[in-house]
């Protein structure tokens, strides 16, 4: 029975202790929520926005290109029973920028808003202040060019850098002014290795932009209109070719091997892009008449035009080339023919008419190797007239003469013409 009754009494002490505390947390918090009604909160990771749409700022059309700062932290006072409310979502970091109109870079407070329905007050903003640059954004449009740093080609083959192309061939750039007036060039880069013979297609790695010093640009700030640019790279055929003169206007029998020229260049670099047209081992740069050659000679080439309207391009730094008689073992002389050493051939509609040259002497020139010139008479010689294109608007007219020698390596420099009678015969 005694046990009982102390079980009972114990049970008893219990509850009122735990009432008694019960009792003295409610007290506790009346007293504290009447004495101390505020609480200290400390936040983190609250976003910096650089929104700033509707100030000065952004009524001027000025951009916030970039922030030091991207989130703060934040202690406020607030009540006790709205403390609770207050987080970083709804909490906002934001910079005022009505004091903003131009561009540039500018230090500002950075201030807290939201949750306008809690009364709270900001005891600090760690870190206080962002620097902010602002700038006006533009949109400009480039030229795109290649860069194929690790494409090479077999042998015989070439690639000419200005041949590269782009699809698209420009690119539109969104971003600040100030950094778009620094792009001087755009490139569309592949760093793909690749050994070609024949023309390839392939995508770029990436687009770089750069200063008009060559240094790179950051794109950070900036949106391109396109990130992938296909590159062609026409690949085509390339010689080393000799390069030579040729001799005209010389008779049958005359041996052109024994002429031989000094060029300021013996050969030059040809390309192809027609892979069925074959490149020459040998180019004629152009002919010289005979009659033309004579001690001192020389004569300047074009190559352009030379390859004017061919399949060929020249792709060396070789212009025009200069060639000069090579006169060494040659001498000239001059000899007098007389009206037995000259004739006519081919005469037109001979049945009625007969021809006779009135020229009675004629002085020429004569170039050949020195040891046969020297033993050159007039009885070496002829002087033939040939009619077949004359100009036959009256009886008595001039015409050119052309010339053999018995010496197969003796040619006349003289451009003579010869006075020519026309007859009619008399039926």
């Amino acid at each position: 029975m005694k046990f009982i009754i102390k079980e009972k009494h114990l049970r008893n002490n219990f509850l009122l202790a735990l009432l008694s505390l019960f009792l003295a947390c409610i007290v506790w918090l009346i007293i504290s929520m009447t004495q101390y009604p505020d609480a200290l909160k400390t936040i983190e990771h609250i976003p910096l926005s650089t929104d700033i749409s509707g100030s000065v700022a952004g009524n001027n059309g000025l951009s916030v290109i970039s922030s030091d700062v991207k989130e703060v932290t934040v202690e406020l006072l607030a009540g006790k029973t709205q403390v609770g409310s207050l987080n970083n979502e709804t909490l906002e970091a934001y910079i005022d920028a009505d004091s903003v109109t131009n561009p540039g870079t500018r230090t500002l407070t950075i201030k807290i808003r939201g949750a306008s329905n809690i009364n709270y007050e900001v005891k600090s903003v760690k870190p206080a202040n962002a620097t902010i640059v602002f700038d006006k954004m533009d949109t400009r449009t480039f030229d795109v060019s290649a860069q194929i740093p690790n494409v090479s080609v077999v042998d015989g083959k070439a690639i000419d850098q200005n041949d590269i192309t782009c699809e698209p061939s420009e690119v539109r750039i969104t971003g600040p002014s100030s950094q778009l007036d620094k792009i001087s060039k755009c490139i569309a880069v592949s760093n793909k290795e690749l050994s070609l013979d024949s023309t390839y297609n392939l995508q770029s790695d990436e687009l770089q932009l750069y200063t008009e010093d060559n240094a790179l640009i950051d794109q950070s700030t900036m949106k391109l209109s396109d990130a992938v640019f296909n590159i062609t790279i026409p690949v085509r055929t390339q010689k080393e070719v000799g390069l030579y003169v040729s001799i005209v206007d010389a008779p049958d029998n005359f041996d052109t091997d024994i002429i031989k020229f000094d060029m300021s260049s013996d050969s030059v670099v040809l390309a192809c892009n027609n892979s069925k047209v074959e490149i020459p081992d040998m180019l004629d740069i152009g002919k010289v008449s005979l009659n033309e050659l004579k001690p001192g000679f020389t004569k300047t080439f074009s190559i352009s035009n030379r390859l004017e309207g061919s399949d060929y391009e020249n792709v060396s730094d070789l212009e025009t080339v200069t060639v000069k008689f090579d006169d060494s073992d040659f001498a000239q002389t001059s000899l007098v023919l007389d009206k037995s050493r000259i004739s006519t051939s081919n005469e037109p509609d001979a049945a009625n008419y007969k021809y006779e040259v009135l020229t009675q002497r004629m002085e020429i020139t004569l170039v050949g190797p020195e040891e046969v010139i020297n033993e050159i008479t007039p009885e070496d010689i002829l002087a033939d007239v040939n009619l077949i294109n004359a100009n036959l608007s009256t009886d008595q007219f001039s015409w050119n003469a052309s010339f053999t020698c018995k010496y197969d390596s003796v040619w006349v420099v003289t451009n003579s013409k010869v006075s020519v009678q026309r007859t009619k015969i008399q039926s």
